[in-house]
Parts: C-alpha cells; structure tokens; sequence
C-alpha cells in the first residue's frame, strides 16, 4: 500500500475558511468601531468602581456580538448576551475588574483591564503569548438598571 499525501476533505476546507473569515471580521468590525484604540488605562480602584457602580454598559465584543451588563453598588451584576441574562458578581483587584458567572468560565473569574476612551470603555484581558487583547468594549453607559436586568436567579432568565 502507498502512502499517499492526506487530504483535507472539502466540508473542513470551508469550516476553516469560515473561522478564518469570522476571525478577520471581528478584528475589522473592532478597527471600524474605534475600539482597538485601548485610551487611558483605569487602574485607581475608585476610578474603576466610578464608572462601573451602579452603571449598565451596552457593547459588543471585538467579533461584533452584543451585549449588556448591569453593574450594581453590592457586586452583583446581571449580564446580557443573546436572550438570556445571567446573574453573577463584579469586584475591583489589583488594578483589574473581575467578573464570575457560574454559567461562564466553569465558574471561575475572569478579569480585565479596563481603559476609557472618551465615552468608551474597552476590556482587555491576557493573552497566552504575552500582550493584552480588546476583547470587549462599551458603545454606551446609562445609570442605574433601566431594562431591570434581575441580578440574582437561575443561569438563564429569558428576557
């Protein structure tokens, strides 16, 4: 039997072509936003609960999903992606903002470094190679909880 050279075949051609594409347009639809520009870094734990306490940010992640948070005085948060709102916990370390929802991460926190640029704020968080990477910015930040996002509950309170 001859070795014979491995081919790729033609459905897992177009599934990377598809990844390939999706990632270049979520880096294109970032460099169009304005958002790969990261602004003034907040690192000043008052400065970063300022701006985040008692706050609902609208955004989208540098791949052009949207998303909102609520941020409330006690921690608490509610997060919006999709039809669902997720109840979890937010908290300032270290110069970064941290967040936990049982439904994400398995659990664990996640946290960012968090910069503003005039109105907006980008999220960056570590790469495996060393840089910090956008991964999510603010598009708009309105007070307190105006779409009354439930911050305790089950993983996925339908809206």
């Amino acid at each position: 039997m001859s070795a014979s050279p491995r081919m790729v075949p033609l459905p897992r051609l177009f599934v990377f072509a598809w990844l390939a594409l999706a990632l270049f347009a979520g880096g294109a639809f970032a460099q169009e936003s304005g958002a790969d520009t990261p602004g003034e870094r907040v690192s000043d734990k008052a400065a970063i609960e300022a701006l985040l306490k008692d706050q609902t940010l609208y955004g989208r992640y540098v791949n052009g999903l949207a998303w909102a948070e609520y941020h409330s005085p006690d921690g608490r948060t509610a997060y919006r992606q999709y039809d669902c709102v997720y109840a979890g916990h937010w908290w300032v370390a270290g110069g970064l903002v941290c967040f936990r929802y049982d439904a994400f991460n398995q659990g664990r926190p996640a946290c960012f470094r968090l910069y503003r640029n005039g109105d907006r704020l980008n999220f960056y968080y570590p790469s495996l190679v060393g840089p910090w990477v956008l991964n999510a910015y603010s598009l708009v930040r309105k007070p307190g909880n105006p779409d009354k996002m439930p911050v305790e509950g089950q993983a996925c309170v339908g809206v």
